[in-house]
């Protein structure tokens, strides 16, 4: 929406191959966007900024179980405070104009990672664009052939007397009033004038439409966007397209008018886990049938509780959700999800296969609160934890609402805090135990918040995971660290370099590519780079993992698994893996000076590595009593507090040249 430049925004959005739907007036704003089922709500604010905002509470605050990202086009240099009031009134992106680097399709590349995630991934996001496409009502005709042109079977059946058998313009234009037809010539002529996006309001067959046209170049292509009455009635924009349920909008709608009412809440979201396996397994078909009947399953397990004190509902993807008036739940409502998810996800039997279903839940509950949305979203980040575990099959929220907004906050600002540098790397000392000699050290990540100071590496990580930006995230700290490396004088030239590398970034097929072009480009020898796998990750596939770690130890990087210690896998790794090192876990290191038993185990991981060839770093050694101990028992290397802990560059390249 753009209260000044809508078709021209329109046009250069559709240039970057999205199917628009365009607006420059607020009013029916919420039944345009459930009839649009948009990902992403553009709000131009600039030189509008009031009834911009307005605009971005409306929709913000519409569907959160749909996914729909916010992404608010701002100008700081007219308004300074501008991004943090669209923050407040509900954005979960901006693009500030006013930089030099503000890039309009790589903006909208974020939000769409951002609804991607919020929908259950890209399998879930792709399986809601094929069921959208099924009920679109759309048409293109060639410009070089009129005779050529496509009719969706959905708005063949909605044209009623609409004749098209010509090309379809002609067909509408007959049945407008002589202003809509001023208006579609008017639309037409902008398109031949070189703009890309028009869009037209009229009546068809008596109901309001707003007809979308596009120029892909060859063709004209058209789509009918039905403008809904009112959302208040049960219609098709309630409900979930193949279950029949409620849908997202309908679940907000329902807890917001309980929270008006006083009411407490509590929220389930159940998923199923392998559903991707399912599809990939038995096909579309057999997974939507899946969908129908766990759909029939809850309606029958919740059918003793009344519509006004519990709602269920299906969000787009393998999850459903129930909410529910606390004081009419059962007691113990994390009991009570446990109980819906035996129930819902026994095995199904299709054609004869019997489909074995693997589900995680996730709880919330209100906590005097009052926003619909928080309440959500903390039951979605809970169930992804579940998604995440291989043993925890309900989990429930443990996020404050204060937290949980403020972690909201950071997500929304991680994609700026990376194009203003707010992301610093710290350097740990690791020192050879046998000499005592500084041998290298370990890049650490940091944001440097502009109002919540230094912030570590497991919240900068976790929002990253959450915001979809890993990958930029962690190819960004490579490229950093390296860079930073590359710069210590020659006389710290023995020095070796630790980079973490995460279970993501071994998944990216360009992974090799990427990673030895960085370390060429920065200038770093790349025999003095160490990658460390973070041990407590799960890597998918070991083979593939296998065969590029392969790769870059033969062009001279060695290789240290992390945190060994913390996972099931471990043996797994060290069997599969190419590796140098092994970087047992703080809490191994912490636990030696206790009882002889955590001595014993310590002695045996450093003796099974060194079987294996292995050199041994230990983490977190704060005490000489730690130190000796590792010492005694063969521990190569060490980094901790003991000696050193993270320190800025600048304070680094001092210690070590004093260490040196």
């Amino acid at each position: 929406m753009s209260f000044g430049e809508r078709d021209p925004l329109a046009a250069e959005i559709s240039s970057f191959g999205w199917s628009v739907s365009s607006a420059r007036r607020d009013d029916n704003l919420r039944n345009r966007l459930a009839s649009s089922r948009a990902l992403i709500a553009v709000i131009d604010i600039r030189g509008s900024e009031p009834d911009g905002l307005s605009a971005i509470e409306e929709v913000s605050g519409f569907d959160p179980l749909s996914g729909l990202a916010v992404l608010a086009l701002i100008n700081s240099s007219d308004e300074p405070d501008i991004a943090e009031k669209c923050y407040h009134a509900g954005a979960t992106h901006f693009l500030d104009y006013a930089s030099a680097s503000a890039n309009l399709a790589q903006a909208l590349k974020f939000a769409y990672r951002y609804a991607e995630n919020m929908r259950g991934g890209t399998d879930a996001t792709n399986h809601f664009h094929e069921m959208l496409a099924k009920s679109a009502e759309e048409w293109s005709f060639s410009k070089s052939d009129l005779t050529d042109f496509q009719i969706s079977n959905q708005l063949s059946r909605n044209r009623g007397e609409t004749e098209v058998s010509t090309y379809p313009v002609t067909g509408f234009y007959r049945n407008m009033s002589p202003e809509e037809r001023l208006r579609t010539r008017g639309a037409m002529g902008r398109l031949r004038s070189g703009s890309a996006q028009a869009a037209i309001p009229h009546e068809l067959n008596g109901e309001k439409v707003i007809h979308h046209l596009h120029d892909s170049g060859d063709r004209i292509q058209g789509r009918v966007e039905r403008i809904s009455k009112d959302l208040t009635v049960e219609s098709w924009i309630e409900r979930d397209l193949l279950s029949g349920l409620r849908n997202g909008a309908a679940a907000r709608t329902w807890m917001r008018n309980g929270f008006a009412e006083g009411q407490d809440l509590g929220f389930i979201a159940m998923g199923l886990k392998n559903f991707g396996t399912i599809n990939a397994a038995y096909g579309r078909e057999v997974g939507d049938e899946v969908m129908r009947r766990v759909g029939q399953r809850l309606i029958n397990e919740t059918a003793e509780y009344s519509h006004k004190d519990c709602l269920i509902a299906r969000m787009d993807g393998q999850n459903f959700v129930v909410a529910m008036n606390i004081s009419k739940a059962p007691d113990d409502f994390s009991a009570f999800a446990d109980q819906l998810l035996a129930a819902l996800f026994q095995p199904i039997s299709i054609d004869g296969r019997n489909i074995r279903l693997v589900a995680r839940a996730g709880v919330a509950l209100s906590q005097n609160s009052s926003d619909e949305s928080v309440l959500i979203r903390r039951g979605v980040l809970a169930l992804a934890e579940a998604m995440a575990s291989d043993s925890v099959v309900t989990r429930t929220s443990g996020s404050s609402d204060k937290n949980f907004l403020l972690e909201q906050q950071l997500e929304g600002e991680l994609a700026h805090a990376l194009e203003r540098g707010e992301i610093a790397i710290a350097f740990q000392p690791q020192i050879k135990i046998e000499t005592g000699q500084l041998v290298g050290a370990e890049a650490l990540a940091r944001w440097n918040h502009p109002k919540f100071g230094f912030l570590g590496a497991a919240t900068l990580f976790a929002v990253a995971e959450r915001a979809g930006l890993m990958n930029v995230l962690s190819s960004h700290i490579h490229a950093l660290a390296l860079n930073l490396a590359a710069q210590w004088p020659s006389s710290l030239s023995f020095l070796r370099l630790s980079i973490n590398v995460t279970a993501g970034d071994l998944a990216a097929r360009q992974f090799v590519s990427k990673i030895s072009g960085a370390i060429e480009e920065s200038g770093f020898p790349v025999d003095r780079v160490t990658l460390e796998i973070t041990e407590s990750e799960l890597i998918d596939d070991l083979k593939i993992a296998s065969s590029r770690l392969t790769k870059l130890r033969e062009l001279g990087m060695r290789i240290a698994i992390d945190d060994f210690g913390t996972g099931y896998s471990s043996l797994a790794y060290l069997k599969n893996l190419p590796l140098d090192y092994l970087k047992m876990d703080s809490g191994l290191t912490g636990d030696i000076s206790g009882s002889e038993k955590d001595q014993v185990v310590v002695k045996s991981i450093i003796d099974m590595a060194h079987s294996l060839d292995l050199s041994v770093v230990a983490e977190g050694v704060e005490t000489e009593e730690q130190l000796e101990l590792l010492t005694a028992q063969g521990c190569n290397y060490f980094q901790g507090f003991l000696r050193s802990g993270p320190l800025v560059p600048e304070q680094f390249e001092v210690f070590a040249l004093r260490s040196n």
